[in-house]
Parts: C-alpha cells; structure tokens; sequence
C-alpha cells in the first residue's frame, strides 16, 4: 500500500452510489445513474461560480465573501450537491473513524486476501480519481483566477505607490472614501449580484426570459446608482464635514459618487460574462481594468499631482472600462429582441432575493472596513492611513494562499463528503492546511515588514507592528473555511450570516472601545478578536450540525509556538543591524517550517510521495480532458 493510502487518502470502501439534486424553482432533484459522470459536472459546474474573493482594487482588500449566501452570486442551496452519508454522531464518530460502516453489501468489508488486495486498488484508484478531478478542476478555474488575482496586485503595487505621492492625511481620506464606495454599493446593488444567477441560470430556461433578467438587472442598477449619485452629489459639502470635519473634501465626495455609478454599471455586464461562461473575455476585461487603473494612477496621481481626486479617477477608469465593453454587447442583444425594459415580475423576483443578502454584506462589511471609518472619527486621519498600509500588507496572505484555496475547495469538499471515512479525511486536510497556513502567515509577516520598511515612507513605519496581527486575521479566515464544511454540507448557510453578525458586532463594539484607547493597534487587535470569535463559533456549531476530530489542540499548540518564535526573533532582531536582523528572521522561519513537517508528520520522503501522486494525478486528469 502506498504510503498515501496509509495516511488515509484511500481508507474505505467503494463510496455509495451518489445523487446529484439541484433545489431550485423549476424542479425538485435530479438522479444521475453514473457517478463519475455527475462527480465531472459537479466540479466543472463549481469551477464557473467559484471565485472566494471579491477583490477590489482599494486601499483594503475584502479578505473573505462579502455575501454569506453563496459564492460569486450562486447561493449554496442552488449549487449541484450531493446526497451525502451523515456523519456519525459525536458518540459513534471513533468507531466509524477506525473501522468504516458500510452501508450496502457491495461496500461490504473484504475478509479474503484477494478482497484485501482489490479493495485497497479500487480506494487508490477512487483517492486518485477525485484527486485528478480536482486538478482538472483548478485547471479549468486558472484562467478566473488570473483575473480574481490581477485586482489585489495591483493594489499591492500601488499602495507604495500613493503613500509616496499623498500626504499621510490624504491617503488616510482616500481610504475613507474608499470605504465609503463600498458600503454605497453594497446597498445600492441591491444583492443583484445572487439573485442575477439565481434568476438566470435557475428560474428561466428561455433566451427571451433571460435576456429580459439581464436588461431589468441593468434597468434596476442604474436607476437606484443614478438616484443616490445625485444625492451624494448635491450634499457633498454636507458628507465632506461629517465625514472629515471639513468641506475640503467636497469634490472628492462627488467623484466617489461617479465611481459607485460606475462600478455599479459592471455589474450586469460582468454577471452575464459569468453566466455565459466566457471566460476569457471575462479574464481579459479584469486585466484591462487593472491596467487602466495603474495607469491612470501613475498618470494623475504620479504626474499631473491629481492627489485624492487622481485616485478616484483612476479608479472609476478601471471601472469605466468594464462598462465600455459589455455595454454595447448587451444593447447588441437587448434592442433588436426589444428587450430593454423592466419586467416587474422578475424585479420582483430578484429583489425579493436579493436585498436580504445586503444586510449580510453591511455585516460583513463592518466587520472587514467599518475600523477605518472608526479611526478617522476616533483616531486622525494619519492613524488610518497606516493602518490601512498595514491591512494591505497583512492581508497578503489572501490573494497568495487563500484565494488558490478558494478557487479549488468547494468542489473538493463535495468529493470528499460522500465517501465514508470523509472524517478522517477532513481532519488530515486540516491539519496540513493548518500547517501551511501557520507557515505562510509567519513567511509574509516578514516579507510584509521588509517591504513596509524599504517601499514606503518613514512615516508609515509605525503600523510595523500591525502587520503581523493582521496576517494572523487573515490565517484565521483560512482556518474558517474549514469550519464552514458543516453549514456547506448541510446546506444551513443561514448559520454564516449569524456568524459574521456576531463577529461585526463585537468587532464593532471592540474599535469603539480600544481606538480612542490604542488608536490603530486597538482597531487591529479588535480585527484579531473578531476573526478568532468567527472561527470559534464556527467550530462550535460545527461540531453540532457534522462532527470532525479537527486537532484543534495540535492547532493551537503550533499557533502558540509560531507566536513564540515571531516574537523572540523580533526582540533579537531589534538589537541587531538589519541585514543580521533579517537573518535571524529567516533562521526563525526555518525552524518553524521544520517543526510544522515534523508534528504534522511529513518527512521528506513523503514529501516527494506526495509530489510524485498529485503529478500522476494530474496526467491523467490532463488524458481524460483530451479525449
């Protein structure tokens, strides 16, 4: 038996026949009678709505789903799922761990050699065939992650950017707005992005019917951006002074406007792309947006001194561009079939839909960008410009790790969860996601800092400290997903919403109490409360609704000596010239790396085991694509 069936890839019988259902208006569910058929159309059906991030090209980027209800507009409830063999109670869950309860005959236990030898070869093949569908599927979603990585990179590179062409008040101003823009058009999309998926490709089957989705979703946006825009525009003076004590930011207010506007009219054009799964065009649209953005950045901002104003120009070009291209091909369609009107059965329809799910995005966004709000009031404007280069910086570990993740996770966790020691499973893969992301968070605290100290001016030196306790956030939102198997599973994405309530609300209540106090470290340690009390009650009702043996002990022990680590090499480093100082950090990383592959259990010949099955895995994935 090969060494990865021993750490359990391949520990039970053949898996029960599986169901695909899909729960939506037109019909109930659907059987299919071959498996590995349904098993392919589940993964490439996931591949085409899974997208983990919504990544803005801002001073913050969103490190998790702003929607609880599903991903990239696709609720949970309406995805292709499985019929799925319950995890035992907490009581039986040993037993079923160790020795598999099959539940038809022909999963029956071998008892003959013979048995022994086939059944092994059968749970290889079986552990390698998901494993190949996964990859065929990361495969197929590379080229949405290119465009859903394109956004966070460039506001990596131009976050030094603007701290050296703004003064320290101005970026903390420009970050205000930013925050601004995206609590407007959370709720003046009126959670259009779900219900357009849900609209399109569940409750109508007809080109007429869904070219008559698509025009009232353009119908409703513009005219509810077209509506708020005015408003912000004629009061700007007024939102300048609550906002920033002062008028001065009166034009920039109105260019915040223009951009919601903007950003509002992709909306459709991009949700279209989607549903249609043309992907390329969609990938190339995101990578022009961004370019247009960097350099209309570089352009106002770098040159002609633009300032605040520059940014937000830039930013509404990015924008801008989207609309400029997906608008004529919509009109292409809409006008010809007549078409473009509004359909009151189907606004009804959407926003009936639609607009309970922007209570979770204002959730989720107090959680992730209400304490840069809270700073500029509380605090000044230079604390949240820091604070905000530190929240970029930290959360580096969302578009390098977790967004990878993201992209191959839901289909994965589907494949795993109808076998029968899925248990066992779950609990293997968070122990060496766990690792991993323990590692990666300590690797890019580093990196971050250095490149903190070498890209940005003096001035922003002080959130150094920020950087760290903002990675160990993000970490902590990697740990979340796997905490979310049960609510996915059993289909109670309800429970997310309450989650992310729970975790705004204290993180809320904690900037409130802790920024007048410590000012942006007390806005950081609030974000590393918050994330923690996510991730702990997630585990909680997790352990209620689909109970796994996570290590949650192991976890923390490791986590503990990774803080430990950090911490020590940090005191060394400040005693030392920085070249040594560096130096000691990378020892420090070395011998965390170390001890996360020994207490996970990976030595280097696993390692290479490892390497050498996934690249088996992926050649043949890469021979069933081509025939």
């Amino acid at each position: 038996m090969s060494e990865m069936q021993e750490d359990g890839l391949g520990r039970s019988g053949e898996p029960t026949s599986p169901q695909k259902e899909k729960r939506g208006p037109r019909d109930g569910s659907v059987a299919s009678a071959n498996g590995a058929k349904t098993d392919e159309i589940m993964i490439q059906d996931s591949a085409l709505v899974v997208d983990m991030l919504r990544l803005e090209a801002s001073a913050a980027p969103i490190i998790f789903p702003t929607s609880p209800f599903g991903i990239d507009g696709v609720g949970m409830v309406d995805e292709p799922t499985w019929v799925l063999p319950a995890i035992p109670k907490p009581a039986q869950t040993t037993k079923q761990i160790s020795e598999p309860a099959n539940v038809t005959e022909q999963a029956a236990k071998p008892t003959t050699k013979a048995d022994v030898k086939g059944e092994e070869s059968r749970t290889g093949a079986d552990s390698q065939d998901y494993l190949s569908l996964a990859l065929r599927m990361v495969n197929r979603s590379g080229i949405y992650a290119v465009g859903a990585l394109a956004s966070p990179l460039v506001s990596l590179i131009l976050t030094p950017f603007l701290a050296h062409n703004l003064s320290i008040s101005a970026y903390g101003g420009l970050a205000v707005l930013y925050t601004v823009i995206d609590l407007v058009t959370v709720m003046t999309q009126l959670g259009l992005s779900s219900a357009f998926f849900r609209a399109y490709n569940g409750d109508y089957e007809s080109k007429r019917d869904r070219l008559n989705v698509l025009s009232t979703s353009l119908i409703l946006l513009f005219l509810t951006s077209l509506s708020v825009a005015a408003v912000m525009m004629i009061t700007a003076p007024e939102l300048s002074v609550l906002l920033f004590n002062t008028p001065s930011f009166s034009e920039s207010v109105r260019l915040a406007a223009l951009v919601i506007v903007l950003e509002n009219l992709t909306l459709p054009g991009i949700s279209w792309l989607r549903a249609e799964e043309r992907a390329v065009l969609y990938t190339a649209l995101s990578i022009a947006s961004m370019l247009v953005v960097l350099g209309t950045n570089i352009g106002l901002v770098g040159v002609l001194h633009l300032g605040v104003n520059g940014a937000l120009i830039a930013k509404g070009a990015g924008y801008a561009i989207v609309v400029a291209c997906t608008m004529p091909m919509m009109l292409q369609r809409l006008i010809p079939q007549h078409s473009l009107y509004l359909r009151t059965k189907i606004a009804w329809g959407m926003l009936t839909f639609g607009i309970p799910t922007v209570f979770s995005d204002i959730a989720a966004w107090v959680l992730q960008l209400s304490d840069r709000f809270l700073l500029s009031h509380l605090g000044s404007l230079a604390q949240t410009a820091g604070y905000s280069v530190a929240y970029v910086l930290g959360g580096v570990l969302s578009p390098v790790v977790l967004t990878p993740w993201g992209l191959a996770w839901i289909p994965i966790m589907y494949a795993i969860a109808k076998r029968q020691d899925a248990a066992y499973i779950f609990k293997l893969v968070f122990r060496w996601w766990s690792s991993v992301l323990l590692f990666a968070a300590f690797a890019l605290s580093i990196v971050s800092t250095i490149v903190l100290i070498v890209l940005f001016p003096p001035a922003y030196r002080a959130s150094e400290p920020i950087i760290p306790i903002i990675t160990l956030s993000t970490m902590f939102t990697g740990v979340w997903y796997i905490f979310m198997i049960g609510v996915n599973i059993r289909r109670k994405t309800i429970l997310e919403f309450v989650y992310v309530v729970i975790a705004a609300t204290l993180n809320l209540l904690l900037n409130i109490f802790l920024i007048p106090r410590l000012g942006s470290m007390g806005a950081a340690i609030s974000t590393l409360i918050a994330y923690m009390v996510l991730v702990l009650v997630s585990y909680i009702v997790n352990q209620r609704i689909y109970p796994i043996g996570f290590e949650v002990g192991s976890f923390i022990f490791r986590l503990l000596i990774g803080i430990a680590l950090y911490v020590g090499a940090s005191l060394l480093a400040d005693t030392q010239q920085p070249l040594m100082g560096e130096f000691i950090f990378l020892i420090a990383l070395v011998l965390y790396g170390l001890f996360l592959m020994w207490f996970a259990g990976l030595s280097v010949k696993k390692l290479i085991s490892m390497f050498r099955y996934v690249q088996s895995a992926f050649r043949k994935g890469q021979k069933k694509t081509d025939v």
